[in-house]
């Protein structure tokens, strides 16, 4: 009897690292890669990376943040309250809650609130990475759509 419930314990503890395993590797594919500035930014699931043009203090970081955390879609238990500001890099990357289906406008309207302009926005959601960028009239158009981990855009 001792030995089947070593037995069963050690295939318990096999199950268990098979299952993390699968949802790690599995967590692998819901990751890209994107470009902004010539900087390689990983992007994960349920995350957006938007390029702001104009970003050149702390304070300008402040202001962004200060208005995603007036929103409902920012998953704030990600990066700092949901916001992470790249001053150098010109990008503000976001954790966004998977309940929400976001919408683009949106993150852009509270960038340009905060007094920024918007140049690029990558969402990865629902295992779809889309890039987004603004035509001649300012508007801001779907550019990509299901882009791949292995394109660099």
């Amino acid at each position: 009897l001792y030995c089947y419930k070593i037995f069963f314990e050690l295939k318990l503890i096999s199950m268990k690292k098979i299952i993390l395993t699968i949802l790690l590797l599995s967590y692998g594919f819901s990751q890209s890669k994107v470009s902004i500035q010539d900087n390689e930014i990983s992007i994960n699931e349920n995350e957006a990376v938007v390029e702001v043009l104009g970003m050149v203090c702390s304070m300008c970081a402040f202001g962004i943040g200060e208005g995603f955390s007036k929103t409902n879609f920012i998953d704030k238990s990600k990066f700092i309250d949901g916001v992470s500001v790249d001053i150098d890099a010109q990008y503000v990357q976001l954790g966004l809650l998977d309940s929400k289906d976001i919408n683009p406008e949106k993150i852009v309207q509270v960038i340009e609130d905060a007094g920024y302009d918007v140049n690029l926005l990558f969402i990865l959601q629902n295992e779809k990475l889309t890039k987004f960028g603004t035509d001649k009239l300012g508007i801001l158009q779907p550019i990509a759509f299901n882009l791949t981990s292995d394109n660099n855009n």
